[in-house]
């Protein structure tokens, strides 16, 4: 007898769920483990019988999204803190800003809570999508609906792969619903062979999603997996492949930039799913957060109005990289003393106040606080007490351009390079790029990469796959054959014999 144990989660698709919670994420209860049978409730064999069955299973691997190790909180602690952008000063060791700190200053032992939530939050999301797969051919449904149902499937699956490989490097590869044994005799799989599935996942899921807007918000799209597999393409340095994929998204005439008027807009919560965005994490109010569910979204940690919120500070390189005028640094980042002062309404009067005043703290590391994902507008102090539902960018058209940019840059184009990143430039109110040399329009690509997507989980992951963390993390503490990628958690490795830490 094969049982599996079911909970109840709740997410902002706007469906309740039952589904499988239990850990190790990989294996089902075999009558050796657990022996009471389920007399009433979901089992195996109540679910999974029709469409709506189906498409809660796929919820509950959309759920995956909001959880502490994916987009809720890790994709800044993994993805920046240990960044050039972060790294200086990042506020105090308490309870919370500990591992913040220690990411940011590369300390990084197996137990970091962010390190060990990405990998097992991670693998819950693969194990779900595996089972939903698995299941799929046997649910009576529509066959569209159902070739829908397995595209979103396999690009979750494998976005949740991209976030274990790019943190943990070569990683257990499992495509299937394991036993306890099959579970145990797990070890690490060349990555090459799990981007390879990524890229087989995200092609077939291109070939079946819709092109418009889904609904419920917030599934993925043809957009979503073009957009995706660029990024995994340029990872590994396919040139032509990624710029393909971002080319696809590109003429797909789905999306656009928003107004330079807009863009701070894109990262406060009063442009959720805007034309410019092609997947986000959709936050909901009153979500589990790090200690109990009084909060939601990382950026409660660097409010400017809460006396503690120093955990995440800006780098003084973070916001004196931005040339004169370029709109984007008073969007990302506050800077005390800024002439023109910058602005921010933090109290939801409708009234922008100097920064600092009125209700805002005046001591800030590096003179400076993140201003993405603060939900302006609103009453920081007030949602202190609850939570900062703010989405946040898994994959905006502004990165695909600057996937594009690159890969034909690589590829020798430059003219196709500088088309897509002086959208970019000009959107700034900046000069737009000229040089065609492929050394110099590299850096200057690379150098827009960093301005645009400040804060969004990425510069830590981009300097690693260009090459170039030792050379500019390196005085900050970050070592070669140490900080490549994370230590898996301790408990894993009890569980794998055969799972080693990296490097062997």
């Amino acid at each position: 007898m094969t049982i599996k144990i079911l909970s109840i989660m709740k997410i902002k698709l706007n469906y309740k769920i039952f589904f499988i919670c239990t850990l190790p994420v990989f294996f089902t209860c075999t009558e050796d483990f657990v022996t009471k049978e389920f007399k009433n409730g979901v089992v195996d064999e109540n679910f999974f019988q029709n469409a709506v069955h189906a498409e809660q299973a796929l919820t509950a691997v959309y759920d995956i999204i909001s959880e502490k190790g994916l987009y809720r909180e890790a994709i800044n602690v993994l993805g920046d803190a240990p960044s050039d952008d972060i790294n200086e000063l990042t506020g105090d060791n308490g309870d919370y800003g500990t591992y913040f700190r220690a990411a940011s200053d590369f300390r990084w032992n197996p137990d970091n809570n962010f390190s060990v939530a990405r990998w097992y939050d991670a693998y819950k999301g693969i194990f779900r999508a595996n089972i939903l797969l698995e299941k799929l051919p046997d649910i009576d449904m529509d066959a569209t609906l159902a070739a829908r149902f397995e595209g979103e499937a396999k690009f979750l699956r494998a976005l949740y792969y991209f976030n274990l490989v790019v943190a943990f490097g070569d990683v257990p590869f499992v495509t299937t619903v394991l036993t306890r044994d099959e579970y145990a005799e797990l070890s690490r799989t060349d990555r090459s062979i799990i981007y390879a599935q990524m890229e087989q996942d995200l092609q077939d899921a291109a070939a079946v999603l819709p092109t418009a807007a889904s609904d419920p918000v917030g599934r993925a799209t043809k957009g979503a997996a073009n957009g995706l597999l660029s990024r995994i393409y340029l990872y590994q340095n396919k040139w032509q492949n990624a710029a393909s994929a971002a080319k696809a998204v590109i003429d797909q005439g789905t999306y656009e930039l928003v107004s330079s008027e807009n863009y701070v807009n894109l990262f406060n919560g009063q442009m959720e799913n805007s034309i410019e965005s092609i997947m986000e994490f959709q936050a909901v109010g009153l979500a589990p957060g790090f200690w109990s569910n009084s909060e939601n979204f990382f950026s409660i940690h660097w409010s400017p109005v809460i006396g503690w919120a120093n955990w995440f500070s800006p780098s003084v390189g973070s916001y004196q990289q931005f040339e004169e005028g370029d709109i984007r640094r008073k969007a990302s980042v506050l800077v005390v003393g800024a002439d023109p002062p910058d602005m921010i309404d933090t109290d939801g009067d409708g009234v922008q106040e100097v920064f600092p005043s009125g209700n805002m703290r005046t001591t800030y590391f590096n003179d400076a606080s993140c201003r993405k994902w603060l939900p302006e507008g609103k009453d920081m102090a007030q949602s202190a007490n609850a939570n900062f539902d703010v989405n946040f960018h898994i994959i905006r058209y502004a990165e695909v351009l600057l996937n594009h940019a690159e890969a034909e840059n690589e590829l020798g184009n430059s003219g196709s390079a500088l088309a897509s990143v002086n959208q970019l430039r000009t959107r700034a109110q900046v000069p737009e790029f000229t040089a065609t040399d492929q050394s110099e329009l590299r850096q200057l690509i690379r150098d827009e990469r960093r301005r645009e997507l400040l804060f969004e989980g990425h510069r830590y992951f981009d300097l690693h796959r260009w090459g170039i963390a030792a050379e500019v993390l390196g005085p900050l503490g970050y070592q070669v054959g140490r900080h490549e990628f994370w230590p898996v958690p301790t408990a894993e490795l009890d569980l794998m014999p055969n799972l080693t830490q990296y490097p062997p």
